[in-house]
Order: structure tokens, then C-alpha cells, then sequence
């Protein structure tokens, strides 16, 4: 039972910690790994909260949940890499830059999520349909 808690757990932070490191190599800033692997453990934590909120509810009250862990997110992460992370001159990112690199990151989630799902139904929709 914790093995596959632990593997979640790594996997999770892990990729989330890449994704912002990936959002900031594209906006040419520099974020610390160490920096965007407490985001990725807070970003974790605060899902697994989330969930165990909403388990039980009806599934407008989870969408409307996770609408809110977005909000959440892109505000706590724009004020976590303020002061973490720097821009393409050195300077530090401030609320402005910290709010570019979280909407990236999560854009990029989003693509690639789509993406993953998108490439599985065409895959799986040749595989299993029948043949003439």
C-alpha cells in the first residue's frame, strides 16, 4: 500500500518540478531546482488536500474545487518564485514575472496532458476497433 503512495509521490514532484524548470528555460528565466522542488512538494500536498476535500462531493463541486486550487496555485506560486527566481538580466522576477512562469507552467501541463489523452484515444480507437 505505501509503495505505490511513495511512487506517486516522487513521480508527482518530480514532473511538476520539471514543468517549472521547463516554463523557465522557456521565458529564459533561471529557477533553482531546489526552489521549484518545494513548489512541486507544496503543489502536491495542497492536491492531495484538495482531494480528500472533495471526494465524496458531486462532480460541479469538484471542478469547482480544482478551479480554486488553480486560482490558488498561480497566486501562491507567483509569490513563492518572486524572490526565488531571476530573468534573462539578473534581476529578480517579482509578481509579474512569477505570475508568467506559474500560467506557463500550467499551460504546459495542460498541453502535454491533452496531448498524452489525444495520442491514447487514437492509438487505443486503432487498436480496438473491429476489423472489417
Amino acid at each position: 500500500m505505501i509503495v505505490p503512495w511513495l511512487t506517486f509521490i516522487a513521480v508527482g514532484t518530480t514532473t511538476c518540478a520539471g514543468f517549472v524548470k521547463l516554463a523557465g528555460r522557456l521565458l529564459r528565466y533561471t529557477v533553482p531546482w531546489k526552489s521549484s522542488s518545494l513548489f512541486a512538494v507544496i503543489v502536491l500536498a495542497l492536491f492531495i488536500f484538495d482531494h480528500v476535500l472533495a471526494f465524496d462531493q458531486p462532480v460541479t463541486i469538484r471542478i469547482v474545487h480544482a478551479m480554486v486550487l488553480l486560482l490558488v496555485l498561480v497566486i501562491f506560486g507567483s509569490w513563492f518564485f518572486r524572490a526565488r527566481g531571476m530573468n534573462r538580466s539578473g534581476n529578480l522576477l517579482g509578481s509579474g514575472g512569477g505570475i508568467r512562469l506559474m500560467a506557463l507552467t500550467f499551460a504546459v501541463m495542460v498541453i502535454v496532458a491533452f496531448t498524452i489523452v489525444l495520442l491514447a484515444q487514437v492509438f487505443l480507437s486503432k487498436q480496438l476497433s473491429p476489423s472489417p
